[in-house]
């Protein structure tokens, strides 16, 4: 499957979906007018309506670091061989993830998954990972190397938990209603239209996600103190809105 750096998106085309897969997940595509969406596939659950903000899929504890290497790997390898126990895994579940390598040789490395079997951990604790980088790995590594599995971040996407527990911060805004478990662009970059929660914003203001109880996938003014710990979102834009109204934001979550 191709991955271009940046897909050029003809208007309407951000507010398409697809029940089947068309690019790699965390594709790029942008508008002529410079908006920035990133390809995602949506949870089990349905979103709606759009201006959403979107989190990731949480990763799993045994897998999100050090996760040991079965053996020594030479410079140039391009495959990996973990000790996984434990923990059963379809084939290509982590496709399109990384492997982070948290401790001991090739510390600080990142690698994409570009496939990896199925696993039964009951029968055998090593599964071997394709990685997606034609000249293989940088570093050798032993079975020192420490690793961290994990998910390709806009896989299984959903309505972000300011009020709970986020999985990996907010990623976008869903610029339409979205099907469960289908394929779409989430944006993260440019004029948006986000749903506000009770604190409305007025012109320049900054804006994150709310971490009021209730307000799920929405935002809230970032500089209030029980925002202090977290990253804006961008700007209003607009003459302030009303609580479960959508409001115009220049959104820069990523370029």
């Amino acid at each position: 499957m191709a991955f271009p750096t940046t897909i050029n998106l003809k208007n309407g085309w951000e507010k398409q979906e697809t029940s089947a897969q068309k690019h790699k997940l965390g594709t790029r595509g942008v508008t002529a007018d410079g908006r920035v969406f990133y390809y995602a596939k949506n949870s089990s659950a349905a979103i709606t309506p759009g201006g959403k903000i979107c989190d990731g899929i949480a990763a799993v504890a045994a897998h999100d670091m050090d996760v040991a290497a079965t053996e020594a790997h030479s410079a140039g390898d391009t495959t990996i061989s973990l000790e996984v126990p434990t923990t059963d895994l379809t084939a290509n579940q982590y496709k399109d993830g990384y492997l982070i390598i948290n401790d001991g040789p090739g510390q600080g490395e990142v690698y994409q998954i570009k496939s990896h079997p199925a696993h039964d951990a009951s029968a055998d604790n090593t599964v071997i990972f394709t990685i997606d980088d034609e000249d293989g790995i940088v570093t050798a590594l032993t079975t020192s190397s420490l690793f961290g599995i994990i998910y390709n971040p806009y896989t299984d996407v959903k309505v972000i938990d300011g009020d709970g527990t986020m999985t990996t911060g907010p990623l976008g805004v869903n610029p339409m209603p979205v099907t469960a478990s289908y394929y779409f662009w989430l944006q993260s970059s440019g004029i948006a239209s986000v749903l506000s929660g009770a604190v409305v914003a007025i012109v320049g203001d900054a804006v994150g996600v709310s971490q009021a109880s209730g307000e799920n996938g929405a935002f809230d003014l970032w500089d209030v103190s029980a925002n202090e710990d977290t990253a804006s979102i961008g700007t209003a834009m607009s003459i302030p809105s009303v609580d479960t109204d959508n409001q115009v934001i220049m959104l820069s979550i990523r370029d």
